[in-house]
C-alpha cells in the first residue's frame, strides 16, 4: 500500500506534466502565425453613392488633420461611410490580406450627432492608425490614451450609437 504523500506527489507530478503539455500546446511559435485555413481577402465595402459627399469631407479632414495634429506622418488612407454599422461610430482597418488599411465612420452617427462629432471619431481612428503605421499594438491602451491627448480627444468614445 502506497502512503499518502507518494499519492500525492504523484498527483503533483502528474499536475505538472499536464500543464507543461498543454503551455507547450498552445505556445506561439516563432516566425509569424500559419492560418488554419486559407486566409481570405477582406470583402470590399464601398460607401453608398448618396454618401459619398461626406466621405469626400472626411477624406479632406483626414488630410488637415493629419497635417495638423500628426505633423503630416500618417498615410493617405481611404475614409469611407459605413450604413451597416450599428453599434460602433468608426472604425480603424488596418492592411491585411492585400486589403489597403481604410477608416469607416458611421453614416448614422453623422446623421444624427452632427459632421463635428463624426470628425471627433475621425480623429479617434486616425489614433489606431498612428500605432498600426508605429508598428504598437491597436487598442486603447496607455500608448493610445497618451496619443489622444496630443491631439486633442479624449480616448473613449463620448457617446453610443442610437
Amino acid at each position: 500500500m502506497t502512503s499518502l504523500h507518494e499519492m500525492m506527489r504523484t498527483i503533483r507530478r502528474a499536475v505538472r506534466a499536464a500543464i507543461a503539455a498543454r503551455t507547450a500546446h498552445h505556445a506561439r511559435p516563432a516566425g509569424p502565425a500559419r492560418p488554419s485555413r486559407p486566409a481570405r481577402a477582406r470583402r470590399l465595402v464601398r460607401t453608398h453613392p448618396d454618401d459619398e459627399p461626406i466621405a469626400m469631407q472626411l477624406q479632406e479632414w483626414h488630410r488637415r488633420l493629419n497635417a495638423e495634429r500628426f505633423d503630416g506622418e500618417l498615410r493617405s488612407i481611404a475614409v469611407r461611410v459605413s450604413r451597416r454599422m450599428r453599434s460602433r461610430l468608426g472604425h480603424y482597418a488596418p492592411a491585411q490580406r492585400g486589403a489597403p488599411a481604410e477608416i469607416a465612420v458611421s453614416t448614422r452617427h453623422v446623421k444624427r450627432h452632427g459632421f463635428e462629432q463624426a470628425l471627433q471619431t475621425l480623429l479617434h481612428e486616425m489614433v489606431h492608425q498612428w500605432q498600426d503605421e508605429a508598428r504598437l499594438p491597436l487598442g486603447h491602451g496607455s500608448d493610445f490614451r497618451r496619443k489622444a491627448r496630443e491631439v486633442g480627444i479624449t480616448a473613449r468614445a463620448s457617446r453610443a450609437v442610437d
